[in-house]
């Protein structure tokens, strides 16, 4: 039988006192994938795992492929998620539905999804089922709808697991686009208004490596959290923090500690405004599935 794992670890950094990691793997996860909470509003979280049948059987497309969805719940105190459902939307996706961020007036959803709607033909065409990121809006009444690609984002490249900065103005994302160091790098795009961006940046070989950089997050104290697999880390995808407030010419992505870090995939990493506690997520061994999502409370 699956345990709950709590550890705990003391981390003394320069400051001259020490931090304690607690972390617990939730309720909620069982033998499918969970993985990447965001908040919403209030109690309320999203996070990503397998489409259900009317059975509770994780959903396969017509090729066999496992189909990723969107499932909103409530926060408990103690950081359980409780009452999730799936996300209703009024649109259909091709596959996969994943990693949402929203506006902070919360009118409106980014998520990763593919090129193409449910029902158009993909077959050789594999770009057509490249990700990409759409933007929905709530209307009342209606619910999430209006879902549009953003229009930076080329059919023959992938672009998704998309975050904000605190004051909402500009997006975070990985992509495999032009001017990528790695596999997936770290971008950035201003948020102009009116449908309308700025131009895409490449966030830097200080930041990106030759690896895999991804999943990026924004704290309400301007500190980037990502993954990457790159030289010198503890194993898989780890999980790192950099200061956007540094100077760029000396700061560099710190590891962060155990327990947060594994020899296994860990990543999709947030912290609340307080910086008390948060979510992250990790495929460590003796997990109840294949993705776990963990809470953390630091003190």
């Amino acid at each position: 039988m699956k345990f709950l794992c709590n550890i705990f670890f003391v981390l003394m950094i320069n400051f001259g006192f020490s931090q304690t990691y607690t972390i617990k793997n939730l309720k909620l996860n069982d033998d499918k994938s969970q993985y990447g909470v965001v908040y919403y509003k209030g109690d309320k979280v999203y996070y990503t795992s397998y489409m259900l049948d009317d059975r509770n059987k994780a959903r396969r497309d017509e090729n066999k492929r496992l189909i990723l969805t969107l499932f909103e719940g409530q926060m408990t105190d103690d950081g359980e998620i409780i009452n999730s459902k799936q996300f209703n939307k009024s649109e259909k996706f091709v596959f996969n539905t994943s990693s949402a961020t929203f506006s902070k007036n919360g009118k409106y959803m980014y998520i990763t999804t593919n090129f193409m709607k449910r029902g158009k033909s993909y077959r050789g065409k594999l770009k057509s089922i490249n990700l990409n990121i759409q933007r929905g809006e709530y209307v009342e009444g209606k619910g999430w709808t209006n879902f549009k690609s953003l229009p930076f984002c080329k059919p023959k490249y992938n672009y998704g697991l998309a975050t904000l900065s605190p004051d909402g103005t500009t997006l975070y994302f990985t992509s495999n686009a032009d001017g990528a160091h790695g596999q997936t790098d770290l971008f950035k795009v201003k948020i102009l208004g009116d449908g309308t961006y700025g131009d895409v940046e490449n966030l830097g070989k200080k930041i990106n490596s030759p690896r895999r950089d991804m999943f990026p997050f924004i704290s309400k104290d301007n500190m980037l959290y990502f993954a990457s697999d790159r030289v010198g880390g503890i194993g898989g995808l780890d999980i790192y923090s950099y200061d956007l407030n540094g100077d760029p010419e000396t700061e560099t992505p710190k590891l962060m500690p155990k327990p947060l870090n594994s020899r296994a995939d860990d990543f999709c990493y947030i912290i609340n405004d307080t910086g008390t506690k948060g979510y992250f997520s990790s495929r460590r061994p003796k997990g109840r599935g294949e993705d776990d999502i963990y809470y953390f409370v630091l003190e």
